[in-house]
């Protein structure tokens, strides 16, 4: 370890960098939350929407498919549905913030 106040500058400017990519970190997630991710199953009859912050904003349900699906059906269509939203979600994160983090190196 350096002694010193060459070693102390390079401690003040690591520390320098960590806020700085903590900073830049708040504005990608703040921006992150802002967006809305969509994904839908059978051609558009259920659709989800999350934002960035993995919050769901909107399920729509096509009309005819409540007509002819049954509960268990329904039930299996919305969970592959909303995991396949959240899936994305969870890759825009990644595409969003490992340039920052280091995630998904």
């Amino acid at each position: 370890m350096s002694k010193g106040p060459k070693g102390l500058l390079n401690s003040e400017n690591l520390l320098g960098q960590m806020r700085q990519m903590q900073e830049q970190l708040k504005v990608a997630q703040k921006e992150l939350e802002k967006e809305e991710i969509s994904a839908d199953i059978r051609g558009g009859a259920i659709k989800v929407t999350f934002t960035g912050g993995q919050i769901c904003k909107a399920i729509e349900i096509d009309e005819d498919l409540l007509k002819s699906a049954d509960a268990s059906t329904m039930e299996f269509l919305l969970v592959e549905v909303i995991n396949k939203a959240l899936d994305k979600v969870r890759k825009q994160t990644v595409k969003k913030l490992g340039p920052i983090s280091g995630i998904g190196k």
